[in-house]
């Protein structure tokens, strides 16, 4: 494992091997403020978060064995932390927040989480809040911002506690990553995984319990069954996969992604219209992950000198 702050040769090995890893979570994760958007109203929102978690749960079990989920019973107090603010918090806080908010203006707040990240692993970790981090983090939230498109929104009530809610879960996701850098370093990013989501199943399950709604459409039931499998099951191993090398910021810039493939996604599954901002929102976001991973693009061959 490298150290917190590892250098800028180790950052630029790393980062080039990790981009197609990190590029595949964001196709993944893109999907998933639409699924929740779909589910919350329905379901409820700690319905939803417990339903991601528990599905998922339940098909990581039997990739991890009995020896697994003993291991995962017998440090239950360090998962149970892990689940607390990297699972239950953040689901149950964006689902919160679609009740009320559209998918669009909460993967907005989310693509904060970098910066969230950046603070919480400087004061934590050790790593340096360079300029250059938080110029990179700065430019990845505009593009978010231009490829999504800031539509004026009525700020009610309402609609600033769920805009509050989604921001806070960006935190949840700073410190869950950030301890699990510390805690669980060298760990099975699979085994990481079931625990930290067995332990949040059980954490969000009261919730759940007193909110069950007295009907369903199976179009909700559906977009859970997604979160979980797809959403979670299949992403949160990449996660800490991702994580090891490069650390809890870089990995934390998926977020950036995500609503790069979430427009992708609208307009090939919904027919969503693309506007131009899809353009030159793409770009901003890459040029912050090329600057937080440190990765330089190949330069062009020089001119042979002309010979007299």
């Amino acid at each position: 494992m490298p150290c917190a702050g590892g250098g800028a040769t180790m950052s630029v090995a790393m980062g080039s091997r990790s981009t197609p890893l990190l590029v595949i979570l964001g196709a993944i994760f893109g999907g998933s403020f639409l699924f929740m958007r779909v589910a919350a109203p329905v379901l409820g929102p700690w319905v939803v978060a417990e339903g991601r978690v528990l599905i998922a749960a339940l098909a990581l079990a039997p990739f991890v064995g009995r020896v697994g989920i003993g291991a995962a019973a017998r440090d239950w107090r360090a998962y149970a932390v892990l689940g607390f603010f990297n699972a239950a918090l953040p689901f149950g806080l964006i689902s919160f927040a679609e009740v009320e908010i559209g998918a669009s203006l909460a993967s907005i707040v989310n693509a904060a989480t970098p910066l969230s990240t950046a603070i919480v692993a400087s004061a934590w970790l050790g790593q340096p809040l360079t300029p250059r981090r938080v110029g990179a983090i700065a430019i990845g939230v505009a593009g978010v911002a231009v490829l999504v498109g800031w539509n004026p929104v009525d700020p009610t009530p309402a609609m600033l506690l769920a805009v509050g809610a989604a921001l806070v879960a960006t935190f949840g996701y700073a410190i869950g990553l950030s301890y699990a850098r510390r805690r669980f370093a060298g760990d099975d990013p699979l085994m990481i995984s079931f625990g930290q989501l067995a332990a949040a199943s059980v954490i969000l399950a009261p919730g759940a319990l007193l909110t069950l709604p007295s009907s369903a459409s199976g179009e909700a039931m559906g977009s859970v069954l997604a979160l979980g499998l797809v959403s979670t099951a299949l992403a949160w191993p990449l996660v800490f996969r991702l994580a090891a090398p490069v650390g809890p910021t870089a990995t934390s810039t998926v977020t950036f992604l995500a609503p790069v493939f979430g427009t992708a996604w609208g307009a090939l599954l919904l027919h969503e219209p693309i506007g131009p901002g899809l353009a030159v929102g793409a770009v901003l976001v890459l040029v912050s992950l090329l600057l937080l991973f440190g990765i330089r693009l190949p330069r062009p061959l020089r001119a042979a000198p002309a010979t007299a």
